[in-house]
C-alpha cells in the first residue's frame, strides 16, 4: 500500500524488537548488580580469611560483612546523583554510566593483592573498592526498573516491573552457582588460594555485554521535564511526597531484611549451625533460585489482573514473617529434602515480592521527581536494613547466643513490612502520567 509515494509497513515487529531490546538491556545490568553482592555474600568466608584475618572466625566474618553492608551504605549517595539526573536529563544516560562503574570494582576486587601480600592495605582497597561499587548500584536497579516501567502499556507495568527483578535473580543464581561450581570443581584449599578471583573476573565480562546492549537503547517516550533554577528532585521529593517516602523507606527495609537473611545469609547460616557443607546449601539455593526465576514474572502478570498490588504485597510479607522461625528450626535437623522444601518455601514468599515491589515503588511517586524519590527510598531501605542483615544476623547470635536470632529478626522484617502496607496508597490502576 502506498500513501504519498511512501510505503507503509507494519511496526510491530521493529515495537516488539524494542521491548525485548528494553527488557534485556534493564535485566542486564540488574544481574550485574545481584550477581557482584550475592557473590561477595556467599563467598564471606572465604574474603574474612582472605583480608580479614583473625583468629575468631566470628570477629572475621561481621568485619567481611560489615564491609558488604558499608557498600550498601553508600548507595543512597548514588541514589541522589544517579536520581537527579535520571529525572533532569532522563534514564538513559544514567543507565549507561551505572553499568561501567559497577563492572570496574568488579574486575578490580578479581585482579587485587589479598592481606598476605598487602596487609592491613588490601583491606582498605577492599573498602574503597565496596564502596564505589555501592555508589555506583544506587542508581541502577531503581533507573533500569523505572524505564522499564514507564515504557510498558498501562495493563502490563506489574509484569514490565517483575522483570528487573527477573535480572535481579538471574544474578544472585550466579552469584551462587559459581562460587559453589568452582569450589566443587577445584576443592576449598585452591579457591582460598586463588579460585576465588575468577567468580569476580566472569562478572566483568558480563558486565561487558551489558553496556553493548544499553548502547542501543531507545529514546524515551517523555523527555524530561523542563524545569526553573533551583527546582531540584530531591527538594521537590522532600517538600511534596514526604510522607509517601517514609513509608516507602520503611517498606524496602523489611524488603531488604525479607530477601538478604533467606536468600544470601541462610547458607552461611547452615554452614555454621549444621551439618550441611557450604557448596551444598549453594547448589539448593541456585535451585530454588531458578524456580523463582519463573515465578516472579507471573506475580507481576498476577497483580496486573487480579489482585491490586499493596494487598498482595502485605499478604506476602505478613506470611513471611509467620514462618520464619518455624522454618528455621526445619532446616537445623540437616535433612536434605526437608531444607529444599524449606528454601522452596522461602524463594515462592519471596517471589512475590520480588514480583510487585519493582513497580509498586515506581507506582508511588509523581514523574517529575519518580527517579529521585524510588532511588532514594529504595536505597535507604535496602542500605541501612538490607546491606546490613547479615552482620546483624551475625551479631545477633554473637551477643544473645542463640542461633535462632536471625529467624526472630526475619518475623519481625516481614510484620513490619505488612503493616506498612497497609497503609500506603495503591495506585496500581491509576495513570503514572
Amino acid at each position: 500500500m502506498q500513501n504519498g509515494g511512501a510505503r507503509v509497513t507494519d511496526s510491530k515487529p521493529e515495537t516488539l524488537k524494542s521491548q525485548i531490546r528494553v527488557v534485556a538491556a534493564g535485566m542486564i545490568g540488574n544481574v550485574i548488580e545481584w550477581y557482584d553482592f550475592a557473590l561477595y555474600g556467599f563467598m564471606a568466608v572465604v574474603i574474612s580469611e582472605l583480608f580479614f584475618p583473625h583468629g575468631d572466625k566470628t570477629v572475621s566474618l561481621i568485619a567481611t560483612y560489615g564491609v558488604f553492608a558499608a557498600g550498601f551504605l553508600m548507595r543512597p549517595l548514588g541514589a541522589v546523583f544517579f536520581g537527579h539526573l535520571g529525572d533532569t536529563i532522563g534514564r538513559k544516560p544514567v543507565l549507561l554510566i551505572s553499568v561501567v562503574m559497577m563492572v570496574l570494582p568488579t574486575i578490580l576486587l578479581g585482579i587485587m593483592p589479598t592481606f598476605q601480600d598487602w596487609g592491613i592495605y588490601a583491606s582498605i582497597c577492599l573498602v574503597l573498592i565496596r564502596l564505589l561499587q555501592g555508589f555506583s548500584v544506587g542508581g541502577e536497579f531503581s533507573s533500569s526498573a523505572t524505564f522499564m516501567v514507564e515504557a510498558a502499556p498501562p495493563d502490563r507495568r506489574g509484569l514490565a516491573g517483575s522483570w528487573a527483578n527477573c535480572g535481579a535473580v538471574a544474578g544472585t543464581v550466579l552469584g551462587a552457582g559459581t562460587p559453589a561450581t568452582v569450589i566443587w570443581l577445584l576443592g576449598e584449599p585452591a579457591v582460598v588460594e586463588w579460585g576465588w578471583r575468577i567468580p569476580f573476573l566472569l562478572g566483568g565480562l558480563v558486565g561487558v555485554v551489558g553496556l553493548l546492549l544499553r548502547r542501543g537503547l531507545p529514546a524515551e517516550e517523555a523527555p524530561p521535564e523542563k524545569r526553573e533554577p533551583g527546582d531540584h528532585p530531591i527538594v521537590r521529593v522532600f517538600r511534596e511526597e514526604r510522607d509517601v517516602l517514609a513509608r516507602v523507606i520503611l517498606l524496602t527495609s523489611a524488603y531488604g531484611v525479607v530477601y538478604y537473611l533467606p536468600m544470601v545469609y541462610l547458607p552461611t547460616w547452615q554452614s555454621l549451625y549444621t551439618d550441611l557443607k557450604l557448596h551444598e546449601a549453594l547448589f539448593i539455593i541456585t535451585l530454588v533460585m531458578a524456580v523463582q526465576m519463573i515465578l516472579v514474572p507471573l506475580v507481576g502478570h498476577f497483580t496486573d489482573r487480579f489482585m491490586r498490588r499493596t494487598h498482595f504485597l502485605a499478604l506476602v510479607f505478613g506470611v513471611t514473617g509467620l514462618v520464619a522461625l518455624p522454618l528455621f528450626i526445619l532446616t537445623e535437623a540437616g535433612v536434605l529434602w526437608i531444607v529444599v522444601l524449606v528454601y522452596l518455601a522461602f524463594a515462592t514468599l519471596i517471589a512475590g515480592a520480588l514480583g510487585a515491589v519493582p513497580t509498586t515503588l515506581v507506582e508511588a511517586f509523581d514523574r517529575g521527581h519518580r527517579l529521585t524519590g524510588y532511588s532514594v527510598s529504595f536505597n535507604i531501605g535496602m542500605g541501612i536494613a538490607g546491606g546490613t542483615a547479615p552482620m546483624v544476623a551475625t551479631a545477633l547470635i554473637a551477643t544473645s547466643g542463640s542461633h535462632y536470632a536471625p529467624a526472630i529478626y526475619l518475623t519481625v522484617a516481614g510484620l513490619l513490612g505488612a503493616a506498612v502496607l497497609l497503609f500506603m496508597r495503591d495506585h496500581s490502576r491509576e495513570d503514572l502520567r
